[in-house]
């Protein structure tokens, strides 16, 4: 969580010789510029949904990838336990998909 709000705030800092390691060479040319209009692969892969809910969805990974899994295993219930994997697993995705978003 503290992670997502930092990450949020930060500029980036990062040139195309810093980026690349290729600084005390001179100057790097870029093959393409950055671009800031939606793509086929944003498109595809929902990030512009994911951008739209991301404090809900990171709310819902949260809860998904660490609360429940807790809870499950406290309760000690056997069948709940069987479910941690796959709820961990969901919750994990579903940060992965907001990091690249």
């Amino acid at each position: 969580v503290i992670w997502w709000r930092r990450a949020g705030q930060s500029g980036s800092g990062s040139t195309p010789e810093s980026a690349t390691g290729l600084g005390a060479m001179g100057q790097v040319d870029l093959l393409m510029s950055p671009h800031t209009e939606e793509n086929w692969l944003q498109h595809e892969m929902g990030f512009v949904v994911a951008r739209k809910h991301a404090q809900r969805l990171s709310q819902i990974a949260v809860v998904l990838a660490f609360i429940l899994p807790l809870l499950a295993l406290w309760s000690g219930v056997s069948w709940a336990i069987l479910l941690i994997p796959l709820v961990h697993f969901v919750g994990i995705m579903i940060e992965r998909w907001l990091f690249f978003a």
